[in-house]
Order: C-alpha cells, then structure tokens, then sequence
C-alpha cells in the first residue's frame, strides 16, 4: 500500500465551490477523498489550512475615525489633529457616519468568519481523519470594505508539505489548490521523491478549468480532474 497525504488550501478550495455553487458541510468528503485514490492508495490523514482570524487589532475606533479623515477629508485634517470638536458639525456629521459603516462592516466580517469556522469545527467532528490546521490570518479594509487577502497560511502548508516529504511520511501527497506560490515547494517534494497530484476542479458545461494554472499543472506528477456535475452529482449529501 501507498501511503498518502491530502492538504487542501482552504480558502482556495473555498472559493473554487462557491463558485459552482457548492458549500463544505454539504459536501460527502470520504467518498469524494476515496475517488481522488488509487487502488494501491491509504490514506493517512487530510491536512486542511484555514485562516486563523480577520486581523483586526489596528482598528481601533480611534485610528479608524483618524484614517477616515485623513484619506477622504484631508482639507479638514490638520484641524481634526488639533482640535476636533472645531469641525463644522456638517463634517463631523459625515465623518461620524463613514466610521459606523467601517465598524459595522468589520463586525459582520467577523461575526460571518465565526460562523464558517464553527461549520468546520463540525466537519473536523463528522470526519475523524480530517485535521484543520488554523493558521495565519485574513487582512481586510474596512475603508473600502474589501479582502486584502491571506498571509502566513500558504507558507503554513508548503512547510507541511515539505515536512512530510522529507520525514518520508508518506508515499504521495495529493494537494487540492491551484497557486503558484506552491510551485517552489512541489519542486522540493519532487526532488525528494515524493510524487505530488493536484486536483483541479472544472465549473459548467462545458467544463472549464479556474482552479489550477497551467504551470502549476505542469510540474505536477498527476492532475486529477473534478467535475462540477461529478460533484453535485455524486459526493453531495
């Protein structure tokens, strides 16, 4: 028997499902990890990395309210430094309200990653072989209420990735995520004789591929290919 390894990059796998309209919980993940084997495949353990927290130890109600003013009032700035009860009562009335839109935003963000990260804590319950590594975190702007995106999670699975490979944990590692960044990583695994698959997922009919770059395929020792309609067909519950 082969032994083998899957990490999955949560985030990426995340979006590749929402994206056909898919959420984790609802997803049969034993009898979609079994087809991802072959018949000589055990598999030990799935590896899978989430963020840890929305990083939001900056915003503070105070350099929120200043960062606001600086970046959409500055001809009112050097006064708000000085003295901020002189801003004419229009401006304060403004200011005021763009800093409640930030913090409230900022809320929800956090409030809705609590709740995806409880849905996960009953995925890691239902699965027993499954193990969520919650690592890095999620950088996000509450100015313009966006997602700057994720640090420290990649580095997080490429060091496992490496790990595994060197302490000949295991005889192939599949890993579910199409970024580049990991290109460097796969090369190491490789070298070491560990052979890599990557699984790409493909949206529609027909089928086309958003998941996994071409190079990231090519350095690859095997892709396996996962259909939206092979998905919602057979691995749902």
């Amino acid at each position: 028997m082969k032994k083998v390894i899957i990490l999955i990059d949560g985030q990426n796998l995340f979006y590749c499902l929402k994206d056909i309209g898919v959420i984790e919980k609802k997803v049969k993940w034993d009898a979609l990890f079994k087809h991802l084997l072959e018949p000589e495949d055990e598999l030990i353990r799935t590896y899978w990395f989430r963020p840890q927290r929305i990083l939001d130890s900056y915003f503070t109600h105070a350099n929120i309210k200043n960062q606001i003013v600086y970046k959409q009032f500055q001809n009112y700035y050097q006064a708000f430094l000085s003295d901020p009860s002189g801003l004419p009562s229009g401006i304060t009335t403004q200011i005021d309200t763009k800093v409640v839109e930030a913090e409230n935003w900022l809320k929800n963000q956090k409030d809705t990653f609590a709740r995806i990260e409880y849905n996960y804590d009953q995925l890691s319950l239902e699965y027993g072989d499954i193990e969520f590594v919650k690592t890095g975190i999620v950088k996000v702007n509450p100015y313009l209420q966006e997602f700057i995106g994720e640090k420290g999670v990649d580095i997080a699975l490429a060091v496992k990735m490496i790990a595994l490979s060197v302490d000949n944990k295991c005889d192939k590692i599949i890993l579910i995520s199409g970024d580049f960044d990991y290109a460097e990583a796969i090369k190491y695994v490789k070298n070491n004789m560990t052979k890599i698959h990557i699984v790409r997922l493909h949206k529609g009919i027909p089928p086309k591929n958003r998941s996994v770059s071409r190079d990231l395929a090519i350095l690859s020792d095997r892709v396996l290919d996962l259909y939206e309609s092979d998905i919602k067909t057979n691995f749902l519950k």
